[in-house]
């Protein structure tokens, strides 16, 4: 069997992990990456984790491991259980030799993977290190009450971390003293981990495996932090009181028993009639509350729902019901994992079938090719940026998110001649390839899709930018490939949207 590394990261003094077998120390997990290592099993040492200091100071190596290509799918455990922290490591051990088998076994089947692909895509990350963990393993969601969204899948949310590089994670400096803190602000890769998940299921890298739960979210922000109150059918106001009612039988008011008692007895209010016998003189509605500020009585309150989130009301009804699974990989994840190549079915827009990116790239250089031969035979790139999406859609909520983006895309469609080819390189840039166009044409439909921006309300806080550019690609320059020529256009069109 072949033999792996072992590296101890010691933050402490509280060292309880030894070992039979040679290990090297480490002070960080930044000094083990500046060493540049080959892959191995990792373990973190020297905290007890009582305090939240503590744990994020180990979290914030795991930040830092799972952002490495050597680290991103590697066997990581702690010496002492963390409340935290043991969501995010593959075990607690203070003997790495209990830990050998399963540890083995993750690096010999990460050893498989195309790792020099992993550097730049958190996608193929997640799938790596899914198939590292084997055919057993499963995607589990982990129930967060401090956050908004109610459920996360804590190891995507780490390597989303670890990619970004901008996580909202706390450094163990930022708690200035605080020896407790309620959760870990994650908040962000929460968010993109679910959309994640979300994406690589609808490509057909993972399936739901076990459904783990369901819950109701708010239609507009689709947060899960619901308040359900109780209000008057009449006005609306939270400000009524269960009361025993009385029904006078002779003149038919209707009042709170209170209103009824005097001098021992029950006299009605309104008429004076003395009510003597329950049932033949009076009776108990079934109306049983009083509201407090239009004094309407009723039976049952209205029953809201308020998010905490955007402060929306809500009827029970229209909240969104969502299922929570739990997820594993399928047989083209795993060859994304092996071959380090995700072939995905691009869509464009509202629905409509684009190519494959990488087939968009080839059909350039074809392009780019017969050009040479034919000078006449021109083409032209339009490139298209959408700006703030994931902003715009928290601000707006997702119904008039969709609506805007509905009307949008409708338009921008239009534009698009059946004989122009379309692409994605990322969820918010698109790319229209024009044969027969020249640049100079080319710029009249980037005036078109231009205007578009003024539909868009200028008032608003968070509004959706559209950013298009056309672009020629030189044909003397043989040794860039279509490829990179689109991501030096891709760069434009980032400095443009700034």
């Amino acid at each position: 069997m072949k033999q792996y590394e072992i590296y101890r990261i010691i933050l402490g003094d509280d060292l309880v992990h030894f070992s039979d077998e040679k290990s090297t120390d480490f002070r960080s997990a930044k000094e083990l990456l500046e060493l540049k290592p080959v892959p191995g099993i990792v373990i973190i040492d020297g905290l007890k984790g009582t305090k939240t200091a503590e744990e994020l100071d180990v979290l914030w190596e795991l930040v830092e491991l799972r952002g490495s290509v050597e680290f991103c799918y590697a066997p990581i455990y702690i010496s002492h259980t963390m409340h935290y922290v043991d969501l995010l490591v593959d075990g607690v051990t203070n003997h790495i030799e209990e830990r050998f088998k399963e540890a083995f076994a993750i690096l010999e089947r990460g050893g498989r993977t195309s790792s020099d692909k992993l550097a730049d895509n958190h996608n193929l990350r997640l799938l790596t290190y899914m198939y590292a963990r084997g055919e057993e393993y499963l995607l589990s969601p982990i129930c967060s009450p401090f956050s908004a969204w109610v459920y996360s899948y804590p190891e995507m949310s780490l390597i989303l971390a670890s990619a970004s590089k901008t996580s909202k994670i706390c450094k163990p400096e930022d708690l200035m003293g605080l020896d407790s803190l309620r959760s870990f602000k994650l908040d962000t890769e929460i968010v993109m981990a679910i959309k994640t998940v979300v994406f690589l299921e609808e490509n057909g890298y993972i399936a739901r495996a076990t459904l783990i739960d369901r819950i109701r979210k708010c239609p507009k922000c689709k947060t899960g932090h619901l308040n359900y109150v109780d209000l008057c059918p009449n006005c609306g106001s939270i400000d009524f009181q269960k009361k025993l009612m009385i029904h006078c039988f002779v003149c038919g008011h209707v009042a709170p028993d209170s209103d009824f008692k005097k001098n021992m007895a029950f006299v009605c209010p309104k008429c004076s009639s003395i009510l003597r016998h329950l049932g033949s003189d009076y009776d108990h509605p079934l109306e049983s509350n009083e509201c407090n500020n239009c004094g309407s009585k009723f039976i049952e309150p209205d029953i809201k729902a308020d998010c905490l989130y955007c402060r929306t009301r809500t009827n029970p009804s229209n909240l969104i019901a969502a299922n929570i699974y739990s997820y594993k990989l399928t047989e083209k994840g795993s060859a994304a994992a092996r071959t380090g190549s995700m072939q995905m079915e691009l869509q464009l827009f509202d629905g409509q079938n684009n190519i494959n990116f990488k087939f968009f790239c080839n059909i350039v250089e074809w392009m780019r090719e017969y050009r040479k031969r034919y000078p006449d035979q021109v083409f032209t790139l339009l490139g298209i940026k959408f700006s703030d999406l994931y902003e715009v859609e928290k601000s707006l909520g997702d119904e008039l998110y969709q609506k805007t983006m509905d009307e949008l895309i409708s338009r921008i469609r239009s534009m698009i001649r059946t004989t122009d080819i379309t692409t994605s390189s990322a969820p918010d840039t698109f790319w229209i390839l024009m044969p027969k166009t020249s640049l100079e044409n080319s710029k009249v439909q980037v005036e078109r899709i231009d205007l578009l921006n003024n539909m868009i309300d200028p008032n608003s806080e968070n509004k959706i930018r559209i950013i298009p550019k056309c672009f020629e690609i030189p044909t003397t320059e043989d040794d860039i490939s279509a490829e990179k020529y689109l991501e030096l256009f891709s760069e434009e069109l980032d400095l443009d949207m700034n």
